[in-house]
C-alpha cells in the first residue's frame, strides 16, 4: 500500500491518456514550497475526479489524495479526491507499506540511512513491485539500519527530492514515522514546505518523531 496527500500546481492543462490499457486523464504537476517536486496525476477517465479535473489549468493549486506509485523515476498519484486551494497551503503526506530489502545506506554525513521497500500493487492482472527508497534521520534512521531485511512496516512522512553523483534528480520518502508489523529473518536538513505558511515540515520534526511510537505490533 502506498497513498499520499499533497498540495501541487498544475503544470498544464489535464490531457486524455492511455495508460495500462486504459482511458485516463492526467497531467503535470508540482508540489508546493520550495522543492517543487515533479509528480503526475492521473484518474480514470470516466470517474468524477475527472470530470472535475477537466476544467482546471495552468498554475491552479489543488489538494490531492490518492495511491502513489512510481514509473521509473516518475511519482505518478492516481488521484481519488481533489480540491480547489491556494498557493499559501501545504500538504506533503505520504504512507507507505512494504518489506525493507537490502541494508541500510549510511551517507558520508553519518546523518541519516537510507533504504529501499518493496510495495507490491496489481497492474494489468499482474503483480508489480514499487521500490521506494527511505531515508531516516535521528530515531528512524536508527530503526533502519537495525531492522531485519524482509520486515513488514508502515513508513509515514513526505515525499521529497534529490540529486545523485550524476546529478540527475530522485524522488525518496523522507521518512517521520516507522512502524513494524512482522519482522523478517535476515540480517540533508532542510524546511521542504519552503516559504508556505505550513508547519511541521522543519528538519526537526523528522529526527525526533516516532520515540514514542509502537515499534513492533503482534497481529
Amino acid at each position: 500500500m502506498s497513498t499520499a496527500t499533497l498540495v501541487v500546481a498544475l503544470a498544464a492543462p489535464p490531457v486524455d491518456a492511455l495508460a495500462n490499457d486504459k482511458q485516463v486523464l492526467e497531467v503535470f504537476a508540482a508540489t508546493s514550497g520550495s522543492d517543487q517536486i515533479p509528480v503526475l496525476l492521473r484518474c480514470s477517465a470516466d470517474s468524477h475526479a475527472a470530470q472535475g479535473l477537466k476544467s482546471k489549468t495552468t498554475g491552479d493549486y489543488l489538494i490531492v489524495a490518492g495511491d502513489l506509485f512510481l514509473e521509473g523515476d516518475q511519482a505518478v498519484l492516481y488521484c481519488r479526491t481533489y480540491c480547489d486551494t491556494t498557493a499559501e497551503a501545504y500538504v506533503n503526506e505520504v504512507t507507505v507499506v512494504g518489506r525493507l530489502a537490502s541494508e541500510a545506506r549510511v551517507a558520508e554525513s553519518n546523518k541519516s540511512a537510507s533504504r529501499s521497500l518493496a510495495v507490491n500493487r496489481r497492474a494489468k492482472g499482474e503483480d508489480v513491485t514499487d521500490w521506494f527508497k527511505i531515508r531516516g534521520y535521528g530515531y528512524l534512521m536508527e530503526k533502519l539500519i537495525n531492522t531485519p531485511k524482509g520486515s513488514l512496516v508502515m513508513v509515514a512522512g513526505s515525499l521529497d527530492q534529490r540529486t545523485n553523483r550524476e546529478g540527475n534528480p530522485y524522488v525518496e520518502i523522507k521518512g517521520r514515522t516507522i512502524r513494524v508489523h512482522e519482522r523478517g529473518k535476515g540480517s540533508g536538513q532542510r524546511n521542504i514546505a519552503g516559504n508556505t505558511k505550513a508547519v511541521g515540515y522543519d528538519h526537526e520534526s523528522f529526527v525526533n518523531a516516532g520515540s514514542d511510537m509502537p515499534t513492533e505490533w503482534n497481529d
